[in-house]
């Protein structure tokens, strides 16, 4: 630790500013305390405007950092490094992956020195289980042991010490959430893992997307859309397909139900798809069947679409309005089909419904709820 006299600096004061007077002694506690008040107005004001998070493209690197995949040993796991905002504090890691094992901190000695939790090894779950995966960033002093360059050798004493940022990865073993951090500590959720009991292997479809994306802004959104579908009876035609002939806002209509139509959607990029919600629809029935489905790009009416979301719900005969919510499924949170990959898949809601009694089938108050 450094040889200081004293800190005085505490945040809730709300000092932005440290004056030195003329004729006085200058000490260390002042220089440190000027230091301090200008990081956190740093720190303060990034927040105000950005919440913690990852760019979707590392100017250091290209691929987003810390995404987090499978290990190549059992109860292991591997993240890429690089640029994010934690807390206002930003980070900076050589893009590069690593394993979570091969972290320093691992050892108890370097835990120690550095004055934070070991981080222990994963263990092979005995039940499913799920693991919150999160980043610990915290700051640490770096003297003349660790940097000799720190001292100038014309004076030979070491006359201060810096301060470095630091990163490490963790894992909350049975928890979905974020522990509660220490002092000098701020947190960031990745990913969560859902293990299968007795399973050692850490898999691709147990890792389930939780990185904010700095480009995007926090918290839960939605968009909403006014879709109006129609019947298309093409006999001989099945579902998920498209001639050119038929317009670009419907699609065949399968033969065991009398309404289908198909609408496009255009969703933001990265976005973590969480629920599909609609307040009504006007035409009589029996069934309606929603279904928020992806398929490869350019092929949007496909027999191969995978559905992200699928809901039904009896048709009243009155044909009043309904409120449903439809929400993605933990199958689907595995292999990540409710994160929005404009470059590689299209995306569409389609309608059907049986027994119809009326001309046609008409939603409306469609939303879609995703997270940036």
């Amino acid at each position: 630790m450094g040889n200081f006299s004293r800190d005085t600096f505490h945040p809730e004061k709300g000092y932005v500013g440290v004056r030195l007077q003329q004729g006085v002694p200058l000490v260390d506690a002042d220089w440190n305390e000027q230091n301090d008040v200008i990081r956190q107005e740093v720190y303060d004001g990034l927040s105000a405007v950005v919440t913690s998070g990852v760019p979707r493209i590392d100017p250091h690197g290209g691929e987003s950092a810390f995404r987090v995949a499978p290990g190549n040993t059992p109860n292991d796991l591997s993240f890429l490094a690089g640029s994010a905002v934690v807390a206002g504090r930003s980070l900076r890691m050589p893009v590069r992956w690593t394993a979570y094992s091969a972290q320093p901190w691992t050892d108890p000695g370097r835990a120690a020195h550095d004055g934070v939790a070991v981080l222990p090894p994963l263990t092979t779950p005995a039940a499913d289980r799920s693991d919150l995966v999160y980043l610990d960033v915290w700051e640490r002093e770096v003297g003349r042991a660790e940097d000799p360059e720190i001292v100038n050798p014309v004076i030979g004493v070491e006359t201060a010490v810096r301060l470095k940022r630091e990163a490490a990865v963790r894992v909350a073993e049975g928890s979905a959430a974020l522990p509660v951090a220490p002092a000098g500590h701020w947190f960031m959720p990745l990913a969560m893992l859902h293990r299968t009991a007795g399973e050692a292997m850490i898999k691709g479809l147990d890792i389930e997307e939780r990185r904010a994306f700095l480009a995007a802004g926090p918290g839960l959104r939605h968009m909403s859309f006014i879709p109006g579908f129609h019947p298309v009876a093409l006999p001989g035609h099945s579902a998920w397909e498209i001639e050119a002939a038929v317009p670009l806002a419907s699609a065949q209509k399968p033969a065991n139900v009398d309404v289908f139509g198909c609408l496009p959607l255009l969703l933001p990029d990265h976005a973590r798809i969480e629920s599909l919600s609609y307040s009504g629809f006007s035409g009589n029935g029996n069934t309606l069947t929603l279904s928020l489905a992806r398929t490869a790009a350019q092929r949007v009416f496909d027999r191969t679409s995978a559905i992200v979301i699928q809901d039904s719900v009896s048709i009243p005969s009155s044909g009043l309005p309904i409120g449903r919510t439809a929400s993605v499924q933990l199958a689907e949170r595995k292999t990540n089909l409710h994160i929005v990959d404009n470059a590689r898949y299209s995306y569409a809601l389609y309608a059907r419904a049986t027994s119809s009694t009326g001309g046609g089938l008409s939603l409306f108050n469609v939303r879609v709820d995703y997270h940036s």
